[in-house]
């Protein structure tokens, strides 16, 4: 099959391998032009490399950017469609595609502005512009004059990454997938049909182990290249697809639903395998240990828990974040029109976080809010809450804008019940911060794609299910992230279903925001989670005595609520891709 869409990024400037690039005015000293050939870019090491970072660019963010191609989800965010966040964006997926039930494969055929979805095989998504780019810088460098050998393998390794990064994602929406192994021409046949889930899992852990050598442990000179792949982040991404795999989802002893994706293994590997917990567990802790002993990355601490928790997301070169996105340095202002994040946090209602989520978040002494002995007190139920909630969530009475914030119905920040951005009661702060300029409007942005904080949950998580409950060393793991926020220890004694459910709660609080609830709750198949009822909070003041009432109420209910099917777990492939008849199976129930 010719011309499918793996031939992607063709254009008229040179012969299509630089139309896509944006290498500024001075390359060459004149705006690139239909005479940049691809010996002129492999012919120095500084065009080289240029071409690489354009590759760089096309890592995943996980907010909508620009009103362009950048606009993710029509303009929503993925937790929109967890049970920690309810958007009330009219136009944008959660409300026009999730919510109602109304997403179809052919949804995967329109435009990016058309029918927003999570993750878009052909269009929205720059996956095969990021892959066939490093394919082509792997395939060329060799020719660049004015570099030596371990530079060289050094950038290959970086490409390689790029390369797995983008396979990771395509893996956790689709599961498995087809694999490119170079960079397709025009005239090649470019028929590829899917590989298994397990053949999937195993293809990017090869390409990672590949990259593994020729990777520094940190960065060279973090002021100019932080956020350049490592080997830290290798082992990073490497323990995340692992751990997906392991989990339920494809790792069982029946599908998750029945097809001809299930029975080509391509949603399913087969059968239950131990061994592959084992494998998350093992690699997870490599890089602990690694990181432990060799220094140069941790857990941002300071002593102060609100602040460490944001430096650990939101500041570059924190040490703790294995792999970042950037798409550019930093906005002019908050409503700068190149970068459309804070736009959507602040005007248009991306950010409802729901009271289901609120309720997730401990007290500050670590006690669940259900647990007797924690001091909750279903008066005044957002006191005394474990610090990342208010660095997470817009909460009635925290320190906002100079002020106290009013949530409450008829406060400045709430006027009315079904305000923009606090329909639920509450508002959105991670990345918005204050939603000023001075707070994030002109801070230099990044997506915080993999945290350190996650591997070690990683291998509480893995290590819990390989040992049949929980071992010394994951406790520590879990509460290494538990103690950074001040909240102390688990209790020991916890039964594996019991440690389980509190490394996804901790999960849940630590990364909200940050594209991990979607992929923690398909992985373990958590149905209960689609249907339960999506709640707010409601707080009523008296205008006379200041006295606060709380009122828990519900949002409009998902289609997902009384008709929720396994189908959902994972996005459907484009019927016009499937049409083309080179072998691409629809995903089970989308048939």
């Amino acid at each position: 099959m010719k011309n499918n869409l793996f031939i992607i990024i063709i254009s008229v400037c040179f012969v299509g391998l630089v139309g896509c690039m944006d290498f500024g005015d001075d390359f060459l000293e004149k705006p690139p032009s239909v005479d940049i050939t691809k010996d002129t870019i492999f012919s120095k090491l500084e065009y080289a490399e240029r071409f690489l970072w354009d590759a760089y660019k096309t890592l995943p963010y996980g907010m909508p950017t620009n009103w362009g191609e950048g606009l993710i989800m029509g303009g929503d965010i993925l937790a929109s469609i967890t049970d920690i966040n309810q958007s009330d964006i009219p136009w944008a997926a959660g409300k026009t595609t999730y919510y109602n039930g109304a997403y179809q494969p052919s949804f995967e055929n329109a435009a990016y502005w058309a029918k927003g979805t999570k993750y878009n095989f052909t269009k929205l998504k720059y996956a095969w512009k990021g892959i066939r780019t490093s394919y082509i810088f792997i395939e060329n460098i060799g020719s660049v004059p004015d570099a030596d050998i371990n530079t060289k393998k050094q950038l290959i390794a970086e490409a390689r990454m790029i390369i797995a990064v983008h396979y990771t994602d395509m893996f956790r929406h689709l599961g498995g997938v087809p694999w490119l192994t170079h960079a397709y021409d025009v005239n090649e046949d470019t028929h590829k049909e899917r590989l298994t889930s397990l053949a999937t899992t195993d293809s990017i852990v090869a390409i990672i182990d590949k990259a593994i050598p020729d990777l520094p442990w940190v960065v060279n000179d973090p002021s100019n290249w932080e956020g350049r792949f490592t080997q830290a982040a290798a082992l990073g991404l490497k323990a995340r697809v692992l751990l997906f795999s392991a989990s339920p989802l494809f790792n069982s002893n029946a599908p998750y639903l029945a097809g001809e994706a299930s029975d080509a293994k391509l949603t399913w590997h087969g059968g239950e395998n131990p061994e592959l917990w084992q494998k998350a567990a093992d690699t997870s802790h490599e890089l602990i240990e690694n990181v432990e002993s060799k220094g140069g990355y941790g857990l941002v601490y300071s002593g102060n828990p609100r602040q460490d928790f944001q430096d650990a997301y939101f500041k570059r070169g924190n040490g703790e974040v294995l792999i970042s996105s950037r798409i550019m340095y930093k906005p002019t202002n908050y409503n700068d029109p190149n970068y459309l994040p804070f736009q959507l946090i602040g005007w248009y209602g991306i950010g409802g976080p729901t009271y289901n989520y609120v309720e997730m978040f401990p007290m500050d002494n670590g006690k669940p809010i259900t647990d007797p002995e924690s001091g909750y007190d279903p008066e005044n139920p957002l006191a005394n809450r474990d610090p990342r909630l208010r660095e997470t969530v817009l909460v009635d009475g925290d320190y906002y804008l100079g002020r106290t914030a009013e949530m409450w119905v008829g406060g400045i920040d709430r006027p009315t019940p079904d305000a923009a951005n606090c329909a639920t009661g509450f508002g959105w702060r991670k990345f918005g911060l204050d939603r000023t300029d001075a707070t994030s409007g002109t801070a230099p942005t990044q997506w915080p794609y993999l945290r350190l904080a996650e591997v070690y949950l990683t291998y509480a998580e893995a290590a819990n299910e390989v040992n049949n409950g929980p071992t010394p060393e994951a406790y520590r793991c879990i509460n290494m992230v538990r103690n950074r926020v001040g909240l102390g220890d688990l209790p020991t004694g916890l039964s594996k279903e019991a440690f389980r459910e509190a490394v996804l709660v901790e999960r849940a609080c630590e990364f909200g925001y940050e594209e991990v609830r979607w992929f923690d709750i398909i992985r373990w198949k958590k149905e209960e989670v689609f249907k339960k009822d999506i709640t707010g909070l409601n707080i009523y003041r008296d205008p006379e005595t200041g006295a606060k009432t709380y009122e828990v109420f519900d949002m409009p209910p998902r289609y997902w609520k009384t008709n929720f099917s396994p189908k959902w777990y994972l996005s459907a492939f484009a019927p016009n891709e499937i049409d083309k008849g080179y072998g691409l199976i629809q995903n089970p129930g989308w048939e």
